[in-house]
């Protein structure tokens, strides 16, 4: 696992400033995660364990209503594929679930003006920005909503939770001609007393492509619950 050099949020903003600037490393083409997953153990803060405890997955999955919880949750969903597109001032990700369309405005180190990005049809995936640092693409994310939702729901930690002080770093690296490594560190003082981290390891898929989605609630209810 990546081991992040910024204790707490406020180093990592800082970090934006400190970072030195770099040629971007090629990560474009089509990935999918097959399994490839490591969640470090998480410090629970007491509020944290009691929102877990009283979670239900049958009921408040937000899949079951075609809601991305967060790109923790969108990353940990296998078998739906992924399209990186690297621009000169952007980076555009194309995910099939959901049909989400990611763009990551890119800056360099030291700049003044911060232009975040959302989309705005799943502002639960919080404002995006992005710089490149060595072989890594960091995106930088905050304002992921006012309410307590959940970063994961299925495969290793059922029902982790987000509170609205969430900060998240994610690092892109080809570790690989075929494999794309993620960590994602989730900066959380209400729900975590240490960073919560997380690596997934994604192929590339040269014949592949980003197809519809097309959620529906009455068909991710089913597709989400079946043995």
């Amino acid at each position: 696992m990546h081991k992040s050099h910024l204790p707490t949020a406020t180093l990592l903003l800082a970090a934006i400033y400190s970072a030195g600037t770099s040629a971007a490393p090629d990560l474009e083409g089509t990935w999918i995660l097959f399994g490839g997953e490591d969640f470090s153990a998480p410090a629970r803060t007491p509020l944290n364990t009691r929102l877990q405890e009283s979670y239900d997955f049958a009921h408040d999955d937000p899949s079951l209503d075609c809601i991305p919880a967060s790109w923790t949750r969108v990353y940990s969903n296998p078998n739906t594929p992924l399209e990186i597109i690297q621009q000169d001032d952007q980076v555009v990700i194309n995910f099939e679930l959901f049909d989400i369309r990611r763009t990551i405005p890119l800056i360099e180190p030291g700049e003044a003006a911060h232009h975040r990005l959302a989309d705005p049809n799943n502002p639960t995936l919080g404002d995006n920005l992005g710089w490149y640092e060595g072989d890594e693409l960091v995106v930088h994310g905050v304002n992921y909503g006012d309410q307590y939702r959940v970063l994961t729901t299925i495969r290793g930690w059922a029902g982790l939770q987000q509170s609205p002080l969430l900060v998240t770093e994610e690092r892109y690296r080809r570790s690989s001609e075929d494999e794309l490594e993620l960590t994602i560190t989730h900066y959380d003082p209400l729900m975590y007393t240490r960073p919560l981290g997380v690596v997934y390891e994604l192929d590339a898929e040269y014949e592949w492509q980003v197809a519809p989605y097309n959620c529906e609630p009455e068909e991710a209810s089913v597709n989400t619950l079946a043995p």
